[in-house]
């Protein structure tokens, strides 16, 4: 049998590790594309009017089948 040669690389420490992990996060937050203020404030008025548009719509629809419901009960009981 042929001796295998025991080549363990040593791995860097757990503080080198994690400087190395917060620098490249680092650069990868450089490369970002990040919005314009004027970006962030009409996306956010976009999703405010759909979420007041969608309560209402769940609203009627919860108005509608209470009443449906209430209707069936009339009759039947």
């Amino acid at each position: 049998m042929a001796k295998q040669a025991s080549t363990t690389a040593e791995q860097p420490g757990i503080v080198a590790r994690v400087k190395e992990f917060i620098e490249e996060i680092q650069v990868e937050l450089g490369k970002v594309s990040w919005p314009s203020w004027e970006d962030i404030k009409s996306s956010t008025q976009v999703v405010l009017f759909m979420l007041v548009v969608l309560a209402t719509v769940c609203f009627v629809y919860d108005w509608v089948f209470q009443r449906v419901i209430l209707a069936l009960l009339d009759l039947l009981g």
